[in-house]
């Protein structure tokens, strides 16, 4: 229901074994001449070929964290959330079973509604990471200090002058914590210092150790970890846009082709806070068209619209490893067929209208950050080939592409 993450892959109903995700204009021409070009220099259609392109995040723009959430203009989060899409397949069956050439192509973006609440939850991350960094690069100068001018001898003398930078510092930047949290966490600090050795004339390994256990007791990389998890799952409205268009060639050669089916999907998401984070739902209109020559000359026997709109609702619950989404979809189908002539020769039409339904349930398991082995089961519209066979059991791996990374936004910044 919800716009695909391959917009080409979902029009031509290909589940490809992998996809290619080129982060750089030179990769992507090199995948598209490999994969489209013969060993005689011929152009070819590459079977069960899937490949993604997201232009902006090919290199660095040295954004900061409000720069990439809070952009100044509408066309900035179209551009940086932009995503094209290319499949093919050598094995798209016509009417009879035939199988033939497809290429198809398609188009992605995301942009965000944000509010008062994201912010200050934005707010309150970047504040908790700036404090965390500011103490772990005081009280690390402070070590580092003391040890290149040699003004301890051992590991006892370096906690005795040590301790008094991480108890000021600890309680003047941390002053969402109570005095007895505060304590609690330099002690643990104290003690894992302690049972470091340190080599007065090699400390570089000491001092290293020593950083880390400040980062672990602030508990710096879960908080940063968890701030990442936010800036993927905002809570909010969030907007999907996606399009995609079909090429066929009905007998494998370039110098016959046509552009049976484009499809348009429009995708708001609602993402719940507090309490309710785990829940989102999300609406759906898809509009879809098809060429009515294309389909009655090669899908003689099928019943195909020229006008397809869909539109419904999904309800989703996501935890930390796995997710479960039901979705309910209606369709409305029309088209126009001729009935004969009139007095002067016109052709006649009158208009024909159909309805279904779709539902579906699917569980969706997170192997890692970008790729989610998903299962679904449930009843869905009826296809063109087969009609009667509307049940759904389907397992597939979904892929995340074109996000930004560490090296391409500071969230610090």
């Amino acid at each position: 229901m919800q716009a695909p993450t391959s917009p080409a892959s979902s029009i031509l109903g290909l589940q490809p074994s992998s996809v290619l995700s080129p982060k750089s204009y030179q990769a992507l021409e090199a995948a598209l001449y490999s994969n489209f070009i013969g060993e005689n220099g011929n152009a070819i259609i590459p079977n069960n070929f899937a490949l993604e392109f997201t232009p902006y995040w090919t290199k660095n723009h040295s954004l900061s964290l409000d720069e990439y959430l809070y952009p100044k203009g509408f066309m900035d989060q179209i551009i940086r959330n932009s995503s094209f899409s290319i499949a093919s397949t050598q094995n798209f069956q016509l009417g009879d079973s035939s199988a033939t050439n497809g290429l198809a192509f398609g188009y992605r973006t995301t942009f965000y509604l944000g509010n008062k609440k994201d912010r200050e939850e934005i707010e309150n991350y970047k504040s908790s990471l700036a404090s965390n960094q500011l103490i772990t690069s005081l009280i690390g100068s402070e070590a580092e200090s003391l040890l290149v001018n040699q003004k301890v001898a051992n590991i006892a003398e370096f906690i005795e002058k040590i301790k008094s930078t991480i108890e000021t510092t600890i309680n003047r930047n941390l002053s969402d914590l109570e005095t007895v949290q505060k304590k609690s966490l330099i002690d643990e600090i104290i003690i894992e210092v302690s049972k470091l050795s340190l080599d007065i004339n090699n400390y570089d390994s000491f001092l290293n150790s020593f950083n880390n256990i400040i980062d672990n007791k602030l508990k710096s990389k879960l908080l940063f970890n968890n701030y990442k998890e936010y800036i993927m799952d905002r809570q909010g409205w969030s907007v999907d846009l996606a399009y995609a268009s079909l090429l066929s060639f009905p007998t494998n050669n370039f110098n016959l082709s046509y552009v049976p089916r484009h499809s348009f999907w429009l995708t708001p998401t609602y993402r719940f806070k507090d309490k309710f984070k785990f829940l989102k739902i999300m609406g759906v209109i898809r509009y879809e068209w098809y060429n009515m020559d294309y389909f009655k000359k090669y899908f003689v026997d099928s019943k195909i619209y020229e006008n397809n709109i869909d539109y419904g609702f999904a309800i989703s619950t996501e935890f930390d490893k796995f997710s479960i989404k039901f979705e309910l979809v209606g369709r409305r189908s029309e088209t126009e067929i001729p009935v004969g002539t009139d007095s002067e020769g016109n052709e006649l039409y009158k208009r024909e209208n159909s309805s279904d339904f779709q539902y579906l349930g699917s569980f969706n398991y997170n192997l890692s950050d970008q790729i989610i082995l998903s299962y679904s089961l449930g009843n869905r519209f009826q296809p063109i080939l087969n009609p009667d066979n509307t049940l759904v059991s389907l397992l597939s791996l979904n892929f995340g592409f074109g996000t930004p990374t560490e090296k391409t936004l500071d969230l610090m910044k």
